[in-house]
Protein backbone atom coordinates (compact mmCIF):
# COMPACT_ATOMS: atom_id res chain seq x y z
CA UNK A 1 0.00 0.00 0.00
CA UNK A 2 1.35 3.40 -1.00
CA UNK A 3 0.96 6.57 1.03
CA UNK A 4 1.13 10.24 0.09
CA UNK A 5 2.61 13.12 2.06
CA UNK A 6 -0.87 14.54 2.66
CA UNK A 7 -2.09 11.23 4.10
CA UNK A 8 0.91 11.10 6.45
CA UNK A 9 0.22 14.70 7.52
CA UNK A 10 -3.42 13.91 8.30
CA UNK A 11 -2.47 10.86 10.35
CA UNK A 12 0.11 12.93 12.26
CA UNK A 13 -2.45 15.66 13.03
CA UNK A 14 -4.98 13.05 14.17
CA UNK A 15 -2.38 11.54 16.51
CA UNK A 16 -1.71 14.97 18.01
CA UNK A 17 -5.42 15.71 18.45
CA UNK A 18 -5.86 12.38 20.23
CA UNK A 19 -3.08 13.01 22.75
CA UNK A 20 -4.12 13.20 26.41
CA UNK A 21 -2.14 16.41 27.03
CA UNK A 22 -3.64 18.27 24.09
CA UNK A 23 -5.75 21.21 25.35
CA UNK A 24 -8.41 22.02 22.76
CA UNK A 25 -11.80 23.78 22.63
CA UNK A 26 -13.69 20.50 22.28
CA UNK A 27 -12.33 19.29 25.61
CA UNK A 28 -10.51 16.29 27.02
CA UNK A 29 -13.45 14.01 26.22
CA UNK A 30 -12.88 14.58 22.50
CA UNK A 31 -9.18 13.78 22.82
CA UNK A 32 -9.97 10.66 24.84
CA UNK A 33 -12.40 9.46 22.17
CA UNK A 34 -9.86 10.06 19.39
CA UNK A 35 -7.19 8.13 21.29
CA UNK A 36 -9.25 4.92 21.27
CA UNK A 37 -7.80 2.33 18.86
CA UNK A 38 -11.21 1.55 17.36
CA UNK A 39 -11.65 5.25 16.52
CA UNK A 40 -8.04 5.64 15.42
CA UNK A 41 -8.28 2.56 13.21
CA UNK A 42 -11.42 3.96 11.57
CA UNK A 43 -9.77 7.34 10.94
CA UNK A 44 -6.54 5.79 9.63
CA UNK A 45 -8.54 3.43 7.43
CA UNK A 46 -10.53 6.35 6.04
CA UNK A 47 -7.34 8.31 5.31
CA UNK A 48 -5.63 5.33 3.67
CA UNK A 49 -8.75 4.33 1.75
CA UNK A 50 -9.39 0.99 3.47
CA UNK A 51 -11.89 1.58 6.27
CA UNK A 52 -12.76 -2.10 6.73
CA UNK A 53 -9.15 -3.11 7.44
CA UNK A 54 -8.66 -0.10 9.72
CA UNK A 55 -11.72 -0.98 11.79
CA UNK A 56 -10.71 -4.66 11.97
CA UNK A 57 -7.21 -3.85 13.23
CA UNK A 58 -8.52 -1.10 15.52
CA UNK A 59 -11.05 -3.45 17.10
CA UNK A 60 -8.36 -6.09 17.72
CA UNK A 61 -6.04 -3.53 19.31
CA UNK A 62 -8.90 -2.02 21.32
CA UNK A 63 -9.59 -5.39 22.94
CA UNK A 64 -6.07 -5.40 24.35
CA UNK A 65 -6.53 -2.00 26.02
CA UNK A 66 -10.07 -2.44 27.39
CA UNK A 67 -8.65 -2.50 30.91
CA UNK A 68 -6.22 0.37 30.37
CA UNK A 69 -6.25 2.66 33.42
CA UNK A 70 -4.21 5.66 34.51
CA UNK A 71 -2.67 5.25 37.97
CA UNK A 72 -1.08 8.43 39.27
CA UNK A 73 -0.99 9.83 35.73
CA UNK A 74 1.17 6.93 34.54
CA UNK A 75 0.01 4.55 31.78
CA UNK A 76 1.65 1.43 30.43
CA UNK A 77 1.20 2.64 26.85
CA UNK A 78 0.51 5.89 25.00
CA UNK A 79 -2.87 5.39 23.38
CA UNK A 80 -2.37 8.02 20.66
CA UNK A 81 0.74 6.23 19.39
CA UNK A 82 -1.09 2.90 19.70
CA UNK A 83 -4.05 4.17 17.67
CA UNK A 84 -2.35 5.97 14.79
CA UNK A 85 1.27 5.25 13.74
CA UNK A 86 1.15 1.58 14.74
CA UNK A 87 -2.16 0.88 12.97
CA UNK A 88 -1.04 2.87 9.92
CA UNK A 89 2.26 0.96 9.80
CA UNK A 90 0.46 -2.37 10.11
CA UNK A 91 -1.88 -1.47 7.25
CA UNK A 92 1.00 -0.29 5.06
CA UNK A 93 2.85 -3.54 5.73
CA UNK A 94 -0.20 -5.64 4.99
CA UNK A 95 -0.02 -7.31 8.41
CA UNK A 96 -3.02 -9.12 9.84
CA UNK A 97 -4.80 -8.09 13.03
CA UNK A 98 -2.83 -10.39 15.35
CA UNK A 99 0.55 -9.12 14.18
CA UNK A 100 -0.79 -5.56 14.36
CA UNK A 101 -1.70 -6.09 18.03
CA UNK A 102 1.88 -7.07 18.85
CA UNK A 103 3.20 -4.09 16.89
CA UNK A 104 0.80 -1.75 18.70
CA UNK A 105 1.98 -3.04 22.08
CA UNK A 106 5.60 -2.27 21.17
CA UNK A 107 4.90 1.19 19.75
CA UNK A 108 2.62 1.97 22.71
CA UNK A 109 5.38 1.28 25.25
CA UNK A 110 7.83 3.42 23.26
CA UNK A 111 5.18 6.12 23.11
CA UNK A 112 4.85 6.06 26.89
CA UNK A 113 8.59 6.72 27.15
CA UNK A 114 8.24 9.63 24.71
CA UNK A 115 5.39 11.06 26.78
CA UNK A 116 7.58 10.90 29.89
CA UNK A 117 10.19 12.96 28.02
CA UNK A 118 7.48 15.47 27.10
CA UNK A 119 6.49 15.80 30.76
CA UNK A 120 10.12 16.49 31.69
CA UNK A 121 10.27 19.30 29.13
CA UNK A 122 7.01 20.73 30.45
CA UNK A 123 8.42 20.81 33.98
CA UNK A 124 11.21 23.01 32.62
CA UNK A 125 8.68 25.31 30.94
CA UNK A 126 6.61 25.62 34.11
CA UNK A 127 9.71 26.38 36.16
CA UNK A 128 10.54 29.20 33.76
CA UNK A 129 6.93 30.37 34.00
CA UNK A 130 7.23 30.65 37.78
CA UNK A 131 10.29 32.86 37.37
CA UNK A 132 8.44 35.07 34.89
CA UNK A 133 5.55 35.40 37.35
CA UNK A 134 8.00 36.49 40.05
CA UNK A 135 9.34 39.12 37.64
CA UNK A 136 5.80 40.19 36.71
CA UNK A 137 6.43 39.34 33.05
CA UNK A 138 2.97 38.21 31.96
CA UNK A 139 3.74 37.85 28.24
CA UNK A 140 6.60 35.41 28.78
CA UNK A 141 4.57 33.60 31.45
CA UNK A 142 1.76 33.02 28.93
CA UNK A 143 4.35 31.86 26.39
CA UNK A 144 5.79 29.21 28.73
CA UNK A 145 2.42 28.05 30.07
CA UNK A 146 0.12 28.27 27.05
CA UNK A 147 2.29 28.12 23.91
CA UNK A 148 5.39 26.01 24.49
CA UNK A 149 3.71 22.84 25.93
CA UNK A 150 1.17 22.32 23.09
CA UNK A 151 3.77 23.34 20.50
CA UNK A 152 6.21 20.79 21.92
CA UNK A 153 3.47 18.16 21.94
CA UNK A 154 2.69 18.87 18.29
CA UNK A 155 6.33 18.70 17.24
CA UNK A 156 6.88 15.41 19.06
CA UNK A 157 3.68 13.60 18.13
CA UNK A 158 3.29 14.91 14.61
CA UNK A 159 6.99 14.54 13.87
CA UNK A 160 7.27 10.96 15.13
CA UNK A 161 4.02 9.84 13.50
CA UNK A 162 4.83 11.50 10.18
CA UNK A 163 8.33 9.98 10.15
CA UNK A 164 7.12 6.48 11.06
CA UNK A 165 4.40 6.54 8.41
CA UNK A 166 6.50 8.06 5.61
CA UNK A 167 9.72 6.18 6.25
CA UNK A 168 8.05 2.98 7.36
CA UNK A 169 5.86 2.78 4.27
CA UNK A 170 8.93 2.27 2.08
CA UNK A 171 10.29 -0.63 4.14
CA UNK A 172 7.32 -2.05 6.07
CA UNK A 173 6.22 -4.59 3.48
CA UNK A 174 9.80 -5.68 2.68
CA UNK A 175 10.62 -5.92 6.38
CA UNK A 176 7.53 -8.02 7.04
CA UNK A 177 8.43 -10.31 4.14
CA UNK A 178 12.00 -10.69 5.45
CA UNK A 179 10.89 -11.74 8.95
CA UNK A 180 11.12 -15.53 9.45
CA UNK A 181 7.84 -17.41 9.52
CA UNK A 182 8.44 -18.65 13.07
CA UNK A 183 8.77 -15.08 14.33
CA UNK A 184 5.52 -14.08 12.62
CA UNK A 185 3.85 -17.15 14.13
CA UNK A 186 5.04 -16.14 17.62
CA UNK A 187 3.78 -12.60 17.02
CA UNK A 188 0.42 -13.96 15.90
CA UNK A 189 0.11 -16.12 19.03
CA UNK A 190 1.02 -13.21 21.27
CA UNK A 191 -1.38 -10.99 19.36
CA UNK A 192 -4.14 -13.48 20.04
CA UNK A 193 -3.36 -13.63 23.75
CA UNK A 194 -3.02 -9.89 24.45
CA UNK A 195 -6.69 -9.02 23.74
CA UNK A 196 -7.69 -11.76 26.17
CA UNK A 197 -5.48 -10.09 28.78
CA UNK A 198 -7.24 -6.78 28.20
CA UNK A 199 -10.68 -8.38 28.52
CA UNK A 200 -9.66 -10.22 31.70
CA UNK A 201 -8.45 -6.95 33.26
CA UNK A 202 -11.76 -5.30 32.35
CA UNK A 203 -13.74 -8.20 33.84
CA UNK A 204 -11.66 -8.00 37.03
CA UNK A 205 -12.45 -4.30 37.43
CA UNK A 206 -16.16 -4.52 36.60
CA UNK A 207 -17.30 -7.73 38.30
CA UNK A 208 -18.52 -6.99 41.81
CA UNK A 209 -19.42 -10.61 42.47
CA UNK A 210 -17.47 -13.50 40.96
CA UNK A 211 -20.63 -15.49 40.24
CA UNK A 212 -21.53 -12.95 37.54
CA UNK A 213 -18.76 -14.48 35.42
CA UNK A 214 -21.48 -16.83 34.19
CA UNK A 215 -22.87 -14.04 32.00
CA UNK A 216 -19.47 -13.60 30.39
CA UNK A 217 -19.32 -17.34 29.70
CA UNK A 218 -22.82 -17.27 28.21
CA UNK A 219 -21.66 -14.53 25.85
CA UNK A 220 -18.71 -16.67 24.74
CA UNK A 221 -21.02 -19.61 24.09
CA UNK A 222 -23.44 -17.43 22.09
CA UNK A 223 -20.70 -16.07 19.82
CA UNK A 224 -18.38 -19.08 19.54
CA UNK A 225 -20.74 -22.06 19.45
CA UNK A 226 -24.16 -20.61 18.57
CA UNK A 227 -22.54 -18.18 16.08
CA UNK A 228 -24.77 -15.27 17.09
CA UNK A 229 -23.68 -11.75 16.13
CA UNK A 230 -22.93 -9.03 18.68
CA UNK A 231 -26.42 -7.52 18.51
CA UNK A 232 -28.15 -10.84 19.18
CA UNK A 233 -25.72 -11.62 22.02
CA UNK A 234 -26.37 -8.19 23.56
CA UNK A 235 -30.14 -8.81 23.41
CA UNK A 236 -29.70 -12.20 25.12
CA UNK A 237 -27.57 -10.57 27.81
CA UNK A 238 -30.14 -7.81 28.35
CA UNK A 239 -32.96 -10.37 28.70
CA UNK A 240 -30.94 -12.37 31.22
CA UNK A 241 -30.16 -9.21 33.20
CA UNK A 242 -33.85 -8.23 33.32
CA UNK A 243 -34.81 -11.74 34.42
CA UNK A 244 -32.16 -11.64 37.15
CA UNK A 245 -33.34 -8.33 38.56
CA UNK A 246 -36.97 -9.47 38.37
CA UNK A 247 -35.99 -12.53 40.41
CA UNK A 248 -34.00 -10.47 42.93
CA UNK A 249 -36.86 -7.96 43.18
CA UNK A 250 -39.33 -10.75 43.89
CA UNK A 251 -37.07 -12.15 46.60
CA UNK A 252 -36.69 -8.72 48.21
CA UNK A 253 -40.45 -8.21 48.22
CA UNK A 254 -40.96 -11.62 49.85
CA UNK A 255 -38.34 -10.82 52.48
CA UNK A 256 -39.91 -7.43 53.18
CA UNK A 257 -43.38 -8.99 53.49
CA UNK A 258 -42.04 -11.65 55.85
CA UNK A 259 -40.40 -8.99 58.02
CA UNK A 260 -43.64 -7.00 58.14
CA UNK A 261 -45.57 -10.11 59.18
CA UNK A 262 -43.04 -10.82 61.92
CA UNK A 263 -43.36 -7.25 63.21
CA UNK A 264 -47.16 -7.51 63.28
CA UNK A 265 -46.98 -10.79 65.20
CA UNK A 266 -44.61 -9.23 67.73
CA UNK A 267 -46.97 -6.31 68.22
CA UNK A 268 -49.92 -8.63 68.79
CA UNK A 269 -47.95 -10.54 71.39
Amino acid sequence: MEITVMQAILIGIACWLGSCENAQPLGIGFSDALSRPIVGGTIVGFILGDVATGITIGAAVQAMYLGQVLIGGVATADMAFVSYPSIALAMLAGADATVAVTLAATVGVLGAAVFTGYEILCSVFYSLGDKFIANNDIKKMKLTYMVLPPLTSFVIRFGITFSIVMLGSAYAADLLAAIPEIVLHIASVLGGILPAVGISILVTYTLKDFKFIIYFLIGIVCITFLELNMVATAVVGMCLAVMYYMFIGGQNESTTQQNDDDVEEDELL
